[in-house]
């Protein structure tokens, strides 16, 4: 879910699932080996980039002490600073191949969203174990889908977001490549290439 406030509205916010399967892609020198993770959703452990550059592995959702059953998976930009829950996070980076966001047409489809030739790096908040991806509104290629997207971040913008300089902005959005894929990927436990592969 996002952000506390909008709890009611949990199964319609993204980003809910993401992929990683392929680091060569990437300008970090990334010795882990990846098990390729064609359908990522919450509660998994995921790679982040924490504020010393070193990856770490933690809990994609951020649970809070006086409910078991919220998790938060998104913060929202625009009430980042503002929120009691996250004022004793700091800032991480999701690292990713992409990730998928549903369509509300006559049934909910799901749209793959990645860069031809690079990584997607998210931002992230984290505490010591867990991790959530913060999100702002989506500019015109991505508002087509969904009305939110994840802030994406260029390789260059990584001193400037763990500095806490980083105004959200994306204009890298335009370059990512959406298609329809197989509603497969609905199911987590459907995990394969397939979940990827344009329709």
């Amino acid at each position: 879910m996002e952000e506390l406030g909008r709890v009611k509205k949990i199964r319609d916010l993204m980003c809910g699932r993401f992929t990683l399967y392929d680091l060569s892609k990437s300008k970090l020198k990334i010795k882990r080996k990846v098990i390729p993770n064609y359908n990522i959703v919450p509660n998994s452990n995921v790679l982040v980039i924490d504020r010393n550059n070193k990856i770490t592995k933690v809990k994609w959702g951020i649970s809070i002490n006086w409910s078991k059953k919220i998790n938060i998976i998104n913060a929202r930009s625009e009430t980042l600073g503002e929120k009691k829950i996250f004022s004793k996070t700091e800032r991480c980076i999701f690292i990713a191949n992409g990730y998928f966001e549903w369509k509300r047409e006559k049934v909910k489809n799901p749209y793959y969203h990645t860069f031809k030739n690079n990584m997607l790096y998210f931002a992230g908040i984290k505490n010591d174990n867990e991790a959530c991806i913060v999100t702002r509104q989506s500019y015109a290629n991505t508002n087509i889908i969904h009305e939110r997207q994840p802030v994406i971040l260029d390789y260059l913008d990584f001193d400037k977001w763990f500095l806490k300089n980083h105004n959200f902005e994306c204009l890298n959005t335009k370059n990512l490549l959406i298609f329809r894929v197989s509603t497969e990927v609905n199911n987590p436990k459907n995990n394969t290439i397939n979940n990827i592969l344009k329709e």
